[in-house]
Formats: C-alpha cells, sequence, structure tokens
C-alpha cells in the first residue's frame, strides 16, 4: 500500500469542527435580548416554559385524570403552533397582516374547546351518550382546530384522515368491503372527540405522556450541546490507531441522533448536512454517500430506548412492557448498524480504491485519553445511567423515568456551569445567563418536537376510531387472510408488502400506528408467534418504506444534498439496507433474535455471517464471479433461516472459508501444487 498521504485524512479535531459546526449550539446573549425583538416570540417562549413545567408537574403529581391531561396536553400544542404561525407570518406585508389575524383568532379559538371540554369532563364522561347540541358543537370545533392545524404539519395525513371522514359518512355508498351503513354527522363528532376516543384518545394518551417526556429529554440534550458531544464520544472511542471510514462516522452519528429522534426525514436532514458533504469531500461517490445516510437514518428509527417514539404506541397496544420491548429490540438493531459498517467496507472494497483513495479519519491519540475526554461528559452519561436505572432495573413506568432524567441532566449541567466558572476565566454570572438561555431554548424545543407528532396521532385518532366503528378494519383483515389463503409464508409476504405501503411517505409514529391497527392482527390470526415478533415484523416493514421506490422520502431528502440521481442512490440504498428487509421475517421465522438468552450471543454472530453472505452477493466482493455470488447468496439465507443450530454452524463455517479464498493475503498463504 502507498505511504499515506496527509492530505486524504481528517484529524479527529477537523472531524469535532465540523460536527460543532451542524450540531453544536452557541448562546452568547440573554434570553430578554430574544423575546425584545418582537411579542410574538416572546409567546412562543412563555408557551414553551409552560409547557415543559406543565408536563413536568403532571408527571411527578398526576393532578387531572388521564383524559383531563390529554385535553390539556392538545390544547398546550395547538395553541404553541398557533404562536409559531404567527411568529413565522411578515406582518409588514398585507398577506403576513391577515395571517397575523388569522392565527391570533385561531389561538382564542382553541381555548374554547379545551376550556369546555376539561370543566364538563365528568359530564360529559358520564353522559351516556346523551349529548347537547353545544356538546357536539365544541366537540366539531376542536376537530376543526385540528385538521387545520394538521394541513400545516402533514398534507399527507390531512389527506388521509379528510378521507376517512368521507367514508364514516358516505359507507352506505360505497361498494363490496367499503360498503357500511354509513354515519351521521353527529355520530362521527362525539365518537372522534367527546366519548374521548378518537382525537382524545389512548393513542394520543401515550403521545400527551412516555412520547411527549422523551422528546423533552431529547430536545435538553440538544440545547446542552449533547447531540454535537455524543456524536463526538461515539467517534472518539471507535477512532483507534487504524483509521476509522467516514462512512462509518456517518452511520454512528446517524444512530445516535436518530436513536432519540421521531423521524427518519429529520435524521436524515440533520446528520446527512454535515456527513454527506464530508463523504463527498474524501472520496466518496454522492450516490453512495446519499444512500449511507439514508439507510443509517431508517436504522436509527429502530434502535432503543426510543426507536422513533414508536415503542411507546407499541408498549401500549400489546402485552410486553416497555422494557422488555427496548431489551429485545437491542440485539436486532446492533446486528442492523454491524451489517452496515460491513456494506461500507464492501463498497469501498468494490470501487477498486485503497485507504487512501477513501480516506478515513486518523488519530495517534492514546485510547485512555479518548475514553477520559468522552467521560469528561458527565451531564450526558449521568442522565443515562439514571434513565436506565429507573428503565430496566426499577422498570418504572417511562413517564416518571424520563421525569428524573431530565432534572438528573438540569442538576448536572448546572453544575458544569458552575465549574466552568470557577475553573475557567468567564464570570460566572454569564455563566448562569447561558445556562437558563441553553434550558429555556429546551423548553421551547421541546414543545416544537411535541407538537407535530401530538398533532398527527390525535388526528390518526379520528381515522382509527372511524375505520374500527365502521368495520373496516375487521374486513381489512379478513381480506388479507383471504388473499393468504392460510399460507404462513404468503400472508408475511402480503403483510410486508401491505406495511411498506402504508409506511410510504408516513413519519415513523403515523407509519407504524396504521400498520400496528391494520396489518398486524391478521398476520397474528393466522402466524403462530410471539406478539412483539408480529408487531417488529411491520414496524421494520413500515421503516424500509423511507428507503423503498417510488416514494423512498429518506433517499429524497439525502440525494438532494448529495447532489446524486435518485433511482441511482435508491438502488444503492436498497443494497445497503438489505438487512432491514430480512430481519422482520427472522422474527417470524427465527424468534431467538428476539428473545435475551445466553446464547443470544452466539445467534447474533452467526447471523452476521449470514448478512456478510448476502450483502457481498449484491454488493460484490473484489473478482467474486456472478455464480460465486449466487451461491454465496443462497448459502447466507440458508444460514439466517437455518431451525437447527449445528446446520447453522455448519453454513456459517463453509461462508467463512469461501470468503477466505478470495482474499489475497489468505490465498497467499495457503499451499499449492
Amino acid at each position: 500500500m502507498a505511504e499515506t498521504d496527509t492530505t486524504d485524512t481528517i484529524t479527529p479535531e477537523e472531524l469535532e469542527a465540523r460536527i460543532d459546526e451542524q450540531l453544536g449550539v452557541e448562546y452568547d446573549s440573554p434570553i430578554t435580548t430574544v423575546i425584545r425583538r418582537d411579542p410574538a416570540e416572546f409567546l412562543v417562549y412563555a408557551l414553551g416554559v409552560a409547557f415543559f413545567i406543565y408536563h413536568l408537574w403532571y408527571a411527578a403529581s398526576f393532578p387531572v385524570a388521564e383524559n383531563q391531561h390529554v385535553i390539556i396536553h392538545l390544547g398546550f400544542a395547538l395553541c404553541f403552533w398557533a404562536s409559531i404561525q404567527l411568529l413565522r407570518a411578515d406582518r409588514d406585508a398585507l398577506r403576513g397582516k391577515l395571517l397575523t389575524a388569522g392565527y391570533s383568532m385561531y389561538f382564542v379559538a382553541v381555548i374554547v374547546p379545551t376550556y369546555y371540554l376539561f370543566n364538563n369532563y365528568q359530564q360529559l364522561l358520564f353522559g351516556a351518550g346523551a349529548y347537547s347540541n353545544e356538546q357536539v358543537m365544541m366537540g366539531a370545533l376542536a376537530i376543526v382546530l385540528l385538521l387545520i392545524a394538521l394541513w400545516s404539519v402533514s398534507r399527507l395525513i390531512f389527506v388521509v384522515v379528510t378521507l376517512g371522514l368521507l367514508y364514516s359518512y358516505f359507507g352506505a355508498f360505497l361498494p363490496g368491503v367499503l360498503s357500511h351503513g354509513g354515519l351521521s354527522l353527529q355520530r362521527i363528532i362525539t365518537m372522534s372527540t367527546i366519548e374521548f376516543e378518537g382525537v382524545y384518545g389512548r393513542l394520543t394518551m401515550v403521545a400527551a405522556t412516555w412520547v411527549v417526556i422523551f422528546v423533552m429529554l431529547a430536545s435538553m440534550v440538544e440545547k446542552y450541546g449533547g447531540m454535537s458531544q455524543l456524536i463526538k464520544g461515539v467517534t472518539q472511542i471507535t477512532t483507534r490507531h487504524k483509521r476509522v471510514k467516514v462512512g462509518h462516522v456517518a452511520v454512528l452519528a446517524s444512530m445516535v441522533f436518530g436513536s432519540i429522534n421521531g423521524a427518519t426525514t429529520a435524521n436524515a436532514a440533520t446528520t446527512g448536512s454535515f456527513t454527506i458533504p464530508l463523504m463527498k469531500e474524501n472520496g466518496y461517490p454522492p450516490r453512495l454517500a446519499g444512500a449511507l445516510e439514508a439507510v443509517a437514518s431508517c436504522g436509527g428509527q429502530v434502535l432503543p430506548p426510543v426507536m422513533g417514539t414508536s415503542v411507546f404506541i407499541m408498549a401500549e397496544l400489546i402485552d410486553p412492557s416497555y422494557t422488555d420491548i427496548i431489551i429485545r429490540a437491542t440485539a436486532p438493531a446492533v446486528l442492523f448498524f454491524a451489517v452496515v459498517i460491513i456494506s461500507i467496507e464492501l463498497y469501498v472494497s468494490r470501487s477498486g480504491t485503497d485507504e487512501d483513495k477513501m480516506p478515513s479519519v486518523e488519530t495517534t491519540s492514546s485510547m485512555p485519553r479518548r475514553v477520559y475526554k468522552v467521560l469528561s461528559n458527565y451531564e450526558y452519561i449521568g442522565m443515562f445511567i439514571v434513565l436506565m436505572y429507573w428503565l430496566v432495573y426499577i422498570q418504572a413506568d417511562p413517564l416518571l423515568s424520563g421525569y428524573y432524567s431530565i432534572f438528573t441532566l438540569m442538576g448536572l449541567r448546572l453544575v458544569r456551569t458552575l465549574q466552568t466558572s470557577i475553573t475557567g476565566d468567564k464570570e460566572s454570572l454569564r455563566q448562569l445567563r447561558r445556562y437558563a438561555r441553553e434550558s429555556i431554548e429546551g423548553f421551547r424545543r421541546a414543545a416544537e418536537a411535541a407538537i407535530s407528532i401530538t398533532i398527527m396521532v390525535a388526528a390518526l385518532g379520528i381515522i382509527v376510531r372511524a375505520f374500527i366503528v365502521t368495520g373496516f378494519a375487521q374486513n381489512l383483515s379478513r381480506v388479507l387472510i383471504t388473499i393468504a389463503a392460510g399460507n404462513v409464508i404468503l400472508m408475511v409476504i402480503v403483510a410486508a408488502i401491505a406495511s411498506i405501503l402504508f409506511g410510504m411517505g408516513m413519519p415513523t409514529v403515523a407509519a407504524y400506528l396504521l400498520v400496528a391497527l391494520f396489518v398486524a392482527p391478521p398476520v397474528a390470526d393466522v402466524v403462530a408467534v410471539d406478539i412483539l415478533a408480529i408487531h417488529m415484523f411491520v414496524f421494520y416493514f413500515a421503516i424500509v418504506s423511507n428507503i423503498t421506490p417510488p416514494i423512498a422520502v429518506a433517499v429524497v431528502i439525502t440525494q438532494g444534498i448529495a447532489g446524486s440521481g435518485f433511482m441511482q442512490t435508491s438502488i444503492d440504498a436498497l443494497k445497503m439496507g438489505t438487512p432491514l428487509f430480512i430481519l422482520p421475517f427472522l422474527f417470524i421465522f427465527n424468534e431467538s433474535l428476539l428473545n435475551p438468552t445466553p446464547m443470544l450471543a452466539v445467534t447474533v454472530l452467526l447471523l452476521a455471517v449470514g448478512f456478510l453472505a448476502i450483502s457481498i452477493a449484491f454488493i460484490g466482493f473484489r473478482d467474486l464471479s456472478l455464480p460465486a455470488r449466487g451461491v454465496l447468496l443462497g448459502t447466507g439465507f440458508a444460514a439466517l433461516f437455518a431451525q437447527q443450530l449445528t446446520v447453522q454452524i455448519i453454513l456459517v463455517a463453509v461462508i467463512i472459508i469461501g470468503l477466505s479464498t478470495f482474499d489475497p493475503r489468505v490465498a497467499a498463504r495457503l499451499p499449492t501444487r
């Protein structure tokens, strides 16, 4: 190998500077200088602080009934959405003035049904279906206000919900399995709102408790600069004397960010804004850089403990507890990221470049020094320890676990602030002001992140309620079972296709919610496996819709940043994302991957070799011929789905021996005649 060219390497300092440039946060001015500029800005911050404090109060003391909490939470979300729109409006132009007036009236209008439903909760709860015109009007107003905000948050879900409402009303005029008796307008309104189902149902309850507390925690981590510190920390630990590929850094960044982020698209846009240019600058083809980031962003959604916030919905819908789910979902996520990292090596090898042409991160710093640098971020480590202690060891409610984690983070961050002001050259007052600014920015960020999830879930509650009441969910289940004709293999294939279709263009939470309610039940009727395996199956396929043409929203974002072609990037993403398409079938046909037994480590290792063979078959390796790749593909699949451990070990051994013959370093040592 040629001598390393220093221009082809990235020092840790250069990489950290790039990470700080994209993800780092600096607040030198106090919050008062910001809120004085605009009354709308003050309103946004005030609501953000109130939102944060209220939810901490609820987590600590549960001062109101659950449904009343949902009413307050949704009211907060809609009011905060209106305040954000007020802030964005150009009040110097005529259109902006009209929008300002409209959003102001919207803000006031939200308070009306929120106060009414909260204040009359007991009367509505025990009304036994006898509702007054006033109560129905309040329910109708709540739906209209929700749909207005939904149009801004997700027009795709707006269309879906609107079609669901029309289906509820005009069902008597539809043919075949779509036909039902039709619901009156009053029935549609009452079942969606004042019966405390639909908009104010249990799905919105999950968003208002478990989801929001983790969104709050993630927002505080982000605004304290923890996102960049976490990514830099992972990079520092993994960077050894031998160089780590820039692509590995991109995968790790997306893994860390995606594990606490609720949307594949947000993950791809945020981490991709610095990982994709970084990869391109260092020799990665644009299509490969875009594909790698798209796949890594999808993978971040399956990584515990948050799993794109879908894990909280999952824990509400099925029997296993939240703790059980995240424990059992860890091994598949780790396996996926390991295979993606292997895929990077294969692409480098296939391109015919050596490490000097496909540069990496290089460091001469000792491992103890790098570990110490990572451990110095004690506020994030302490927060994580507290979170895991309450979630896994105590097995406490996620709401309470998040509550303690937030206070741990804020407390340790204050300690760091005081430590910096004492040991550094900056005055204490300035450091305390910065801490206050970071905290308030975190409060605002929490409200911003929570409103989109809340609005989407509340709106989807309407369609879920409608489809259950009209019988559509049951009819769809019967159709899928009929198509499968009782055949397990055909059933899971049909379910996989349906899950991808349901997930296309949808955020993670919305995609999982749809497939969990409409695809998982018929699979459970036909396939006799653990219910968690079925929900993980449909969840994974809903996620891979983000890299599946023709929609492939993650690829759309990353190829735009990379400047590559959509189809080229999609093809590379499909090849690299092969594990995401195969892993779900293992949940059904090889359940050991979801069982935390002493043999799990062995299972993961054997499956990794099987995935390696499949990845080589799709991507290529050195001068491997097409027939040889075909043999590897078949052997890899056989190793993955072998039902006996002995057979699996033999197949893995065959793969390893076969691959070693294609490594020139091994081949050179083989005896020749």
